[in-house]
């Protein structure tokens, strides 16, 4: 019998060999198993699935890929590039103690659209398949909600981005810069995006229609950060790599990307080569360029 680690929890899974299902032994959960031929095959979906639950959704999706590239065929993959996708995190129901998905990457297509998700039902046996479909219909009527509500929303012109609290649950400097930049870009006349305050009245698991809204709406993104790792925190690469995506897929008319490092000690290449061909300042008056160049 195998030992394999539950995709939602990081409990434990035994099945034996040739199972495409299995049950976890601590969140109980009934879940599809990939084709676990190799011990090399085996590490990589534990390394993918720990960051995807982690929510680093774009390290999972890069080493799913990798999978798939050695074997076409795996539909679990396939399916677990879905769950990058869509942002999909697993998260306890107080009520009925079961698993349940949230979506933080809302998309406008339909995961019943997705390619990905095609690929994962043609490669899958009856099994596989038939959690899957109950799965992507749980998805898309969450994503349907979340499109309803983004869909009032008032468009917003500029999104601030950065890191509100550290590990300690103390606020970073960044969030008191933040909020500097905030107050400033709003006696401007500018409709900002800010989620200390924009989503200070919602929960945790209601953040992702607003985001969504803002992210699609707003003209500039400014990134701010005091620290390489302040970047790279997965709630705050996840907000600018969705804003990045957009302006690389043509779905936003503005080239425009703002970073602010506010440490100038800090090589500004070391925070992400993403950052490199977007608008860098370094400047104490980023108010002055985020108006002159936002629109």
């Amino acid at each position: 019998m195998a030992i394999f680690k539950c995709k939602m929890c990081g409990g434990t899974i035994e099945f034996n060999e040739g199972d495409t299902i299995g049950v976890c032994d601590s969140c109980g959960t009934k879940q599809t198993l990939p084709r676990l031929d190799s011990d090399r095959k085996t590490n990589l979906y534990d390394r993918a699935n720990h960051f995807r639950r982690n929510n680093e959704f774009d390290k999972a999706m890069s080493i799913y890929e990798n999978i798939l590239n050695e074997d076409p065929t795996d539909a679990e993959a396939y399916w677990s590039i879905v769950l990058c996708r869509y942002g999909i995190e697993y998260v306890e129901d107080p009520a009925t103690r079961r698993r349940v998905p949230t979506v933080n990457r809302a998309q406008f297509t339909s995961i019943f659209d997705d390619e990905d998700y095609k690929s994962a039902l043609k490669n899958a046996d009856a099994l596989q398949r038939s959690i899957y479909e109950d799965e992507a219909k749980a998805i898309n009527e969450i994503q349907k909600g979340i499109l309803e509500i983004s869909a009032k929303e008032e468009p917003f012109d500029i999104f601030i981005c950065y890191k509100d609290t550290d590990a300690n649950g103390r606020r970073t400097p960044d969030s008191v810069l933040a909020t500097d930049l905030y107050h400033q870009l709003t006696r401007e006349g500018f409709k900002v995006f800010f989620s200390r305050i924009t989503l200070e009245d919602k929960l945790g698991q209601e953040y992702e229609p607003y985001i969504f809204a803002a992210l699609n709406s707003a003209k500039a993104m400014v990134v701010l950060g005091t620290k390489p790792e302040h970047f790279n925190a997965v709630w705050v690469k996840n907000e600018w790599s969705r804003y990045l995506a957009l302006i690389k897929s043509g779905a936003k008319k503005s080239t425009l990307m703002t970073f602010y490092p506010t440490s100038r000690s800090i090589a500004f290449t070391s925070y992400s080569p993403y950052f490199n061909d977007y608008n860098y300042l370094d400047n104490p008056k980023y108010e002055t360029f985020v108006l002159e160049n936002a629109y």
